[in-house]
């Protein structure tokens, strides 16, 4: 079930790695679908504030090892990926 957002319901997304700490929750979340602000809006509906988000991965293509406005050229093996996953939507 995802969460009541002003622009509707979200699609479910799965929490996972979840840590508590003293006053700090850390989880990992994976969505499938990119509103604007989403995260934040998701964790400020439950009560939760976002102090720092990390996006480690954007469909078939992982982030690690790139710095904040960092780019890097695409694998042929990521192309392909982001071909097949337009395809599928499309479907």
């Amino acid at each position: 079930m995802g969460v009541q957002l002003e622009d509707g319901v979200t699609a479910p997304a799965r929490v996972e790695d979840i840590q508590t700490g003293d006053d700090a929750i850390r989880f990992t979340m994976v969505l499938r679908e990119g509103r604007n602000r989403q995260i934040r809006r998701m964790c400020e509906a439950l009560g939760l504030t976002v102090i720092r988000l990390r996006r480690n991965r954007v469909g078939a293509i992982r982030l690690s090892g790139l710095k904040p406005g960092e780019s890097r050229l695409l694998t042929a093996s990521e192309i392909e990926a982001l071909r097949q996953s337009a395809s599928e939507s499309k479907s």
